[in-house]
């Protein structure tokens, strides 16, 4: 199937767009580049609901309570599986009652992982659920394993399946010097005219605001150039 177009933008994931919808001519970024890339955390995600609330709660909570240089270490040093993670939790049923039934919480638990990562596995997901969830009990002095009612998990496996993720990834690129500002993967392809990149393997950066900002960007250079 073939389509024509004035302009065309990429919004998917930059190195899909490049090695899987671009002949190698036509690629602004060879292999090599891409595999130097230094990218941001990939994330083990959990989706919980538990059949009780919880006391001492936030909306927002971050378990500190290991160490945040040997966890910083695996992810971007020995790129390894966490052996005590820190972890985020999101409740917000302790601000909205409208999204978990009357008496239950719901929860999101996020654990910061390296990209690239093999061996994500159901086995590895349960036992990562279970050693947070355990240290949560601990610190709020609640039962909840026993108080789960729902949960789904989504990695690495769903983070490629899903969204064709460079190496997994759930934020893009690292924010080292020598990825920054100009040095990121360009907005507009270095060997099709017509052909422009959005999202955040490129300007400005990761995450939901700047992936929406470079939408911003790309209309503008589309507007100058055409």
């Amino acid at each position: 199937m073939h389509f024509s177009a004035d302009v065309i933008i990429g919004g998917a994931d930059y190195h899909h767009v490049e090695t899987k919808l671009l002949d190698k001519k036509y690629r602004s970024y060879t292999d090599a580049y891409w595999d130097k890339r230094v990218m941001a955390p990939s994330s083990i995600l959990y989706y919980v609901g538990l059949n009780k609330r919880l006391e001492g709660l936030q909306h927002h909570s971050l378990f500190f309570d290991t160490s945040f240089q040997v966890h910083g270490k695996e992810i971007y040093t020995t790129k390894e599986w966490p052996t005590n993670p820190l972890f985020y939790v999101g409740a917000t049923s302790v601000t909205d009652d409208t999204v978990a039934p009357d008496g239950c919480e719901n929860l999101f638990l996020l654990i910061p992982v390296a990209a690239g990562l093999t061996g994500d596995t159901e086995a590895l997901r349960d036992q990562y659920f279970e050693h947070i969830v355990r240290r949560m009990e601990k610190q709020l002095g609640q039962s909840i394993l026993d108080a789960v009612v729902y949960k789904k998990s989504f990695a690495h496996t769903e983070f490629v399946s899903e969204y064709n993720s460079f190496k997994g990834n759930a934020y893009g690129l690292a924010n080292t010097l020598l990825q920054t500002a100009v040095l990121k993967p360009s907005c507009r392809s270095k060997k099709v005219k017509n052909l422009f990149y959005t999202g955040q393997l490129t300007v400005p950066g990761p995450g939901v605001p700047p992936s929406l900002i470079s939408g911003e960007v790309v209309a503008n250079e589309v507007q100058k150039a055409f």
